[in-house]
């Protein structure tokens, strides 16, 4: 078995299809659009392609400890041939070939969003990574299990605001997307652990088949909106905000929230789950628990440069 890196799109070889967080389109959006450094990490055999995985490598500027920190993000296990029987192995092959690029440059590599609590521990643990719970949330929309199991005073509030003229729908015009993300931007502003990428970002997502905005309306005006991205027979929400306080009787956040979900059970799509969780506080997590999402328990694991960190941690977590 051998690892490949590849750091630019113009040598990305034609990789196997599958999760859109570890595709070809969204290597070159990132590398086009934002700050960021993907990474795509490969792994053959002499069969061809058994597995790959996007890496980010990301750069911010922090107060504590202050100065620019950098690190790396994965964003679940990646994507796997069908003859493909050994996933997790194959996971740490290409997870250690990431290991070798980390310097005393980096702060940080993290590994979330991973499908179980079992998933890879082995592996991860031996590289003295620790795990911190997180939680996931899927929404099924088959038949009309999601309407079932929305809260009755969420059932009410959708019920109230549309009878006050609330409406919502998928966005296509330039101008209101622009106008939506400007506003979507200043939400953003005030929330220290969710990550708003660059506007340019966005619109080129948009501008992709995979990605899709909900706008919230009220007398014409955009008050909340909400992107989603697709893959096959699932729907994940990736932003969402509302002017709840300048709108408080309209519910525009959970209308944000409804529009994508209703537009992904219009589609046929039977899976929706929530991306934010993680970054998010646990606010957020009672919010969207409210639409009647079902929780599975994962990790996010994690790795400082500083090994009596990752020392203190485990000594914490594990």
């Amino acid at each position: 078995m051998r690892v490949e890196l590849f750091t630019t799109s113009s040598a990305l070889p034609s990789l196997i299809e599958g999760n859109p967080f570890h595709s070809a389109w969204m290597f070159r959006l990132i590398e086009q659009h934002t700050e960021a450094r993907p990474l795509m990490l490969t792994a053959y055999d002499d069969e061809g392609e058994q597995g790959h995985l996007l890496a980010i490598k990301n750069r911010e500027l922090r107060l504590l400890p202050p100065g620019i920190h950098t690190w790396y993000s994965i964003y679940g296990e990646g994507v796997y041939s069908p003859r493909c029987t050994n996933r997790q192995e194959i996971f740490a092959l290409l997870l250690k070939k990431l290991y070798t690029l980390f310097d005393f440059t980096h702060t940080m590599i993290e590994v979330r969003n991973l499908s179980n609590q079992s998933f890879a521990y082995g592996a991860l643990s031996g590289m003295n990574f620790f795990p911190r719970r997180s939680i996931r949330v899927y929404l099924s929309l088959h038949g009309n299990q999601h309407t079932k199991r929305l809260a009755r005073t969420y059932r009410t509030y959708i019920r109230k605001a549309q009878s006050r003229g609330v409406t919502f729908g998928e966005a296509t015009d330039a101008q209101e997307i622009a106008s939506a993300l400007g506003m979507l931007r200043l939400y953003y502003i005030s929330k220290i652990k969710r990550h708003l990428p660059p506007t340019s970002y966005l619109k080129a997502l948009l501008a992709e088949e995979r990605a899709r905005m909900f706008v919230v309306r009220y007398k014409g005006r955009p008050i909340g909106c909400s992107i989603c991205l697709y893959e096959s027979g699932r729907a994940h929400l990736a932003y969402s905000f509302g002017l709840r306080k300048s709108h408080p009787l309209l519910y525009p956040g959970i209308m944000a929230v409804w529009a994508a979900i209703t537009d992904a059970h219009s589609r046929g799509i039977d899976h929706f789950e929530f991306l934010e969780l993680d970054t998010a506080g646990k606010g957020y997590r009672n919010f969207i628990l409210n639409f009647g999402g079902k929780q599975i328990s994962t990790y996010h694991w994690q790795h400082y440069k500083w090994g009596w960190i990752n020392k203190i941690m485990r000594r914490i977590y594990v």
